[in-house]
């Protein structure tokens, strides 16, 4: 005799649950908020990169018959015509590339309008399409939601010693990832293995301690403080 109705009904959802599990073990991990503001930066970034690329393909495209008046007139035409602009956003994303094709696709109203109102008086398509008008994009030295500046300031993120955490998109924390030789939340003081000949509230310069140095003041073996190891110091206090 089979399993009754309650039997099965009970099986019904175990097997919905384990199929439901499987299907999260084999999809990609869903982007947090930051890599998803950081991808649509990238993404947009990228479409503003094509999109000029694309100017530069389609100039003077199909003409050079020797006909210079022809031409001429038959290009101002061309040049800020609809039929260029199909041409060029034909050509914006790769097939496979889902983020790029929805974006362009979510916003194409406003390439059309930057394309027939708006180039002349705001050139910088990125500027103008990423950062002012769909909002996924920062100025250079700047970070976050409200594009705040980074450490250091916007001129110079991290007193140019390192990297600024979400610099130029609407991600990150502003923090400061310093260079190798650059150590501290602005990035102005130096890691061991360095020492310091230039410091003051906008610029720090670390230089290399002498090979023998795990900390040093200067660049000789005698301006180690402490010597690495396999090193000792002898009676001039230097690491030999």
């Amino acid at each position: 005799m089979g399993p009754g109705p309650a039997s099965r009904s009970g099986r019904a959802p175990l097997a919905a649950a384990l199929c439901g599990a499987l299907l999260m073990l084999l999809l990609p991990p869903a982007l947090g908020a930051v890599e998803r503001r950081r991808l649509a930066c990238s993404t947009c970034r990228g479409i503003a990169d094509r999109f000029n690329q694309g100017l530069a393909d389609t100039a003077k495209k199909n003409f050079g018959g020797g006909n210079t008046a022809w031409e001429e007139k038959t290009l101002s035409k061309y040049e800020s015509s609809e039929i260029r602009l199909v041409e060029i956003i034909e050509n914006l994303c790769d097939s496979s590339n889902f983020e790029c094709n929805n974006m362009v696709e979510e916003h194409e109203e406003h390439i059309e309008k930057w394309w027939f109102k708006l180039k002349k008086n705001y050139p910088d398509l990125f500027k103008w399409f990423c950062i002012e008008t769909i909002e996924v994009c920062c100025p250079a030295g700047t970070y976050g939601p409200d594009c705040l500046a980074c450490r250091g300031g916007s001129e110079r993120p991290c007193h140019g010693n390192g990297h600024c955490d979400g610099d130029g998109t609407r991600g990150g924390d502003g923090s400061c990832s310093c260079n190798k030789e650059y150590t501290g939340d602005f990035c102005l003081d130096c890691s061991n293995g360095y020492f310091s000949t230039l410091r003051n509230e906008t610029h720090s310069v670390c230089t290399a301690c002498h090979t023998a140095c795990k900390t040093c003041t200067g660049s000789s073996n005698k301006d180690c403080q402490d010597c690495k190891e396999g090193w000792i110091k002898n009676e001039e206090a230097a690491c030999v």
